[in-house]
């Protein structure tokens, strides 16, 4: 058997999408691969990405080079998820939800398994954890542009609070899709952690600074976080993401890996209760029950 998972999106998408493949491969012992085909084709009105996992200690894992099948229709898809009858071709339909039946597939040791979606759903990797947060560290040690930020985010009680703009506001699908939140979620939020945290250094993470610095108020204890121009600095910079006490986070899948990978379980995390622009998604597998959810 084998697990194919096919990847796509930026530095956090490619994280739940390895992660999703890595806890299968644990839970069926088998070994898996990764499809990048997605790197090498130009795609419409989606924010161009490199793919960024070599970027990562994650374990040697090959590079598929076997087509992705298409979406199997309903009837095939029964057959394939019931019957030991070839290979199990998954094409997830909500990127938050989790698929018990994932779990209990018949037969796996004889069977293949491809992987098409984003996984967002962190009951499938709660069982790995302690695997991802090793994996999921840079194999480059802290570049020395990052360094004394490391060390004062040790040394203070630290709030990492992104900002995802870039895309979500300059690209009309995606701001249409996903929707920038807007400045009184993190007014909100800032004001709901002073109130448990007096203490509380602000360490700012973002696309956008020039609007960080310009939008945030200006009385709080505050580092603004600078952007190094090399090629590993998303993957730098969630390092720092995840050393942080307490997390303020975006809609962003490389914000949410910032807080559930730290190592520190007791510190406040405060999230936005829509993640996309729809607000009636159902956020039950995405969010923590002990994640606080502030109006978006």
């Amino acid at each position: 058997m084998a697990i194919y998972t096919y990847l796509q999106g930026g530095l956090g998408n490619q994280m739940f999408q390895y992660a999703i493949a890595r806890a299968l491969s644990e839970h069926y012992q088998s070994t898996f691969l990764l499809d990048r085909s997605w790197f090498d084709v130009p795609q419409a009105e989606t924010t161009p990405r490199p793919y960024q996992l070599d970027l990562l200690n994650i374990q040697e894992v090959s590079v598929s080079k076997v087509a992705f099948p298409k979406r199997p229709d309903r009837l095939m898809r029964l057959v394939q998820k019931w019957l030991s009858l070839g290979p199990v071709i998954y094409y997830q339909q909500n990127a938050f939800g989790f698929d018990e039946g994932l779990l209990r597939l018949k037969a796996m040791h004889q069977r293949d398994l491809y992987l098409f979606g984003y996984w967002q759903a962190f009951p499938y990797l709660e069982a790995i954890r302690p695997i991802l947060q090793s994996e999921f560290k840079t194999k480059r040690s802290t570049a020395d542009h990052y360094q004394p930020y490391l060390e004062k985010i040790c040394s203070s009680e630290s709030v990492m609070l992104h900002i995802r703009r870039g895309d979500y506001v300059h690209s009309p699908s995606a701001a249409k899709f996903h929707k920038a939140l807007a400045l009184s979620y993190y007014e909100r939020a800032i004001e709901m952690l002073l109130l448990n945290k007096p203490n509380a250094h602000f360490f700012i993470f973002s696309d956008d600074l020039p609007w960080a610095k310009e939008a945030l108020p200006k009385d709080l204890n505050i580092t603004f976080v600078e952007n190094s121009s090399k090629s590993d600095a998303a993957a730098q910079e969630l390092q720092l993401m995840y050393a942080c006490k307490h997390h303020i986070i975006a809609n962003s899948s490389l914000s949410w890996w910032g807080a559930w990978l730290k190592q520190d379980c007791s510190g406040l995390v405060l999230t936005p209760n829509r993640w996309m622009s729809d607000s009636s998604l159902d956020l039950f597998n995405l969010l923590p029950a002990n994640w606080q959810r502030i109006p978006a």
